[in-house]
């Protein structure tokens, strides 16, 4: 068992989480290997389906947020049994005229098998375990002056130069 491998698949969840919440699809893909299966709650199927079905899911969404945490990894030589928490925050994009618009916060776990091809760590299978779906209403009093989130590349974490 090495503390290695658990850190590159740990990265694996994290890199998952800062891509869907960047609006960045490529990244999310590159964190399965193009044969898994995923089970997503209300997709089940490729990751390429599963990427279309983000995408249509995700087009309404001004804000997205993933907390991933608790994780545990079973490692079995280049497999490995994966259980991860997730906290997700969904806000919907203000309809125009409106003041308040709707958040929804998930609870769910991530049961996942990664497996270790040519060197790298992926998703082999992943099944989407929820716990709670909250929707509220909300209002978002954030200073504008301040540096917003953005769900694509011109976020500052991509944009940020050293």
């Amino acid at each position: 068992m090495s503390l290695n491998d658990k850190q590159e698949i740990t990265e694996v969840l994290h890199r998952y989480a800062r891509a869907v919440d960047r609006g960045d699809f490529a990244g999310v893909a590159d964190c399965y290997f193009p044969d898994a299966i995923d089970n997503h709650g209300g997709y089940i199927g490729t990751v390429d389906g599963l990427i279309e079905d983000m995408r249509l899911r995700h087009r309404t969404i001004d804000s997205s947020m993933h907390f991933i945490t608790n994780i545990l990894i079973d490692l079995q030589g280049d497999s490995a049994d994966v259980e991860s928490y997730c906290l997700c925050y969904l806000r919907q994009a203000r309809a125009e005229g409106e003041t308040r618009q709707s958040r929804a916060t998930i609870k769910c776990r991530y049961v996942d098998r990664f497996e270790r091809r040519s060197g790298r760590w992926a998703i082999a299978d992943r099944i989407v375990v929820f716990d709670e779906s909250v929707t509220e209403w909300i209002e978002d009093t954030l200073n504008p002056g301040w540096v917003p989130a953005r769900r694509d590349s011109s976020d500052p974490v991509y944009t940020r130069k050293p």
